[in-house]
């Protein structure tokens, strides 16, 4: 059975169906998915003509999971079991500045996400955190 880890807010604005589920289980591929669909997939960010337009509205695991970022590629979007070095919690986490690989172009490194609004709520972030940390598990992985 699939349980979301927290239950979570819906940002200001947003409909009913983008609230997270309520169980205290680990973190699921749908838990994190309801999350990127609330807060990534605009026409504006990973929804339209984005740099990783694979994304979509049905942000596909395996276009995170292993493949590597296109402002940073000897980074990885998702390691499984490695939240630290996984540009994309880099990115919710707003940390890239510190990175090497930001150091000596930040401009090549962007800005921290979601894009021109304050960052996802600590626990969204320690939800897909988590998620990652127990190996970013995918939508048939128990």
């Amino acid at each position: 059975m699939r349980r979301a880890l927290w239950c979570l807010l819906a940002l200001a604005g947003c409909s009913e169906e983008a609230a997270v589920g309520v169980d205290a289980g680990p973190p699921t591929w749908d838990s994190v998915q309801a999350i990127m669909r609330r807060s990534c997939v605009f026409s504006s960010c990973h929804g339209g003509r984005s740099a990783y337009p694979a994304l979509g509205a049905d942000v596909d695991h395996a276009a995170l999971v292993g493949v590597a970022s296109r402002e940073v590629p000897s980074l990885q979007l998702v390691v499984p079991g490695d939240p630290a070095n996984s540009w994309m919690m880099i990115k919710l986490d707003g940390t890239m500045a510190p990175r090497p690989e930001c150091q000596a172009d930040p401009r090549a490194c962007g800005v921290s996400m979601p894009q021109g609004v304050p960052v996802l709520e600590r626990a969204e972030r320690d939800l897909v955190r988590e998620w990652i940390r127990l190996g970013a598990p995918g939508p048939r992985d128990p």
